[in-house]
């Protein structure tokens, strides 16, 4: 039968399987946790429910959904396919009953942001902002810490969006997932008694006194390379995790050292620093990382589109 007003077969919308979409939230909390046993601490049912539920759901789709590893589960080819619809099914039943609660009670919707203790927090600022000037109300929560602990945060669901230099990384077998908001040649900032080192620059960093990154990080890697390359051997100082803090030593006079030229200006403003010289072929890349290969909560479309803008 075809209703020709609908545009739809009949018969092909009876013939689809239905989902269970218990058995899937079953799935979808196993999947993350990686174990039925935690499962069952999150969704408050029995071992043998929960088995019973994914045998049900594989059975319906008609492929097996996991492999033993150990005691864990590992997801199957189809698992995985499956598990990124569940994702998405599950953020955008989060993202209506957000909506509606806060439409209800006027309550702001909370966004809970990790950032890298690498990243400048002039960006981290200029990112976050236009999620705080949405017309809907967003209570942001940003909280800072090192790379790995923070995307550890975020497989556990305690962080809706990590901002880092550095992406996740396939090895970490971590569900989440890189969206690029662009990349800046870095540039080299000192106080204004080293705007002498403009001339000659970057030969001129010779036995200058640098303030650096921790070693280990992106960033310390990707300018030691550097260095390398050009044959230059720079003074390190001292080697500093926060960004704040080597952008305030620097202030003091203590060092020169390296920043996104994309916000060149507002450390001229913020710090009184000048720009000693950029240096195009060392380009740091910026990442949010997410639980969803799709944004739809619109505070975290704002703060990838501000990215775009910023790096452009």
């Amino acid at each position: 039968m075809y209703d020709s007003s609908a545009g739809v077969s009949m018969v092909a919308m009876t013939s689809l399987p239905e989902l269970n979409f218990h058995h899937l939230r079953s799935f979808w909390v196993v999947a993350h946790q990686g174990t039925i046993a935690k499962a069952c601490g999150v969704l408050h049912l029995s071992q043998p429910t929960i088995s019973e539920q994914l045998r049900d759901l594989a059975r319906a789709l008609g492929a097996e959904l996991f492999e033993r590893d150990g005691r864990r589960l590992r997801l199957s080819d189809t698992g995985r396919r499956v598990l990124d619809y569940a994702d998405e099914i599950f953020a955008i039943g989060r993202e209506l009953h957000e909506s509606l609660a806060g439409r209800a009670s006027d309550r702001r919707i909370p966004l809970v942001v990790g950032v890298s203790d690498s990243v400048s927090k002039l960006i981290a600022c200029r990112l976050i902002e236009p999620a705080l000037r949405l017309a809907e109300p967003v209570q942001v929560t940003v909280q800072e810490d090192r790379h790995d602990t923070l995307l550890q945060r975020l497989a556990d669901h305690e962080l809706d969006l990590v901002l880092s230099d550095a992406p996740l990384e396939a090895h970490l077998r971590i569900r989440a997932f890189n969206h690029v908001l662009g990349e800046s040649a870095m540039a080299i900032f000192g106080a204004p008694a080293y705007a002498r080192l403009a001339r000659g620059f970057p030969a001129s960093l010779a036995d200058a006194p640098m303030l650096a990154a921790l070693p280990g990080t992106a960033q310390r890697r990707a300018w030691d390379a550097w260095c390398t390359d050009r044959g230059l051997a720079v003074r390190v100082v001292a080697q500093v995790q926060d960004s704040a803090l080597m952008k305030t030593m620097g202030q003091a006079g203590l060092g020169l050292f390296a920043a996104p030229d994309a916000i060149a200006a507002s450390i001229g403003r913020t710090f009184g620093l000048r720009r000693i010289g950029v240096i195009p072929e060392l380009r740091q890349r910026f990442y949010g990382i997410s639980p969803d290969r799709r944004l739809a909560n619109p505070a975290l479309q704002a703060i990838t589109a501000r990215g775009r803008d910023l790096f452009a």
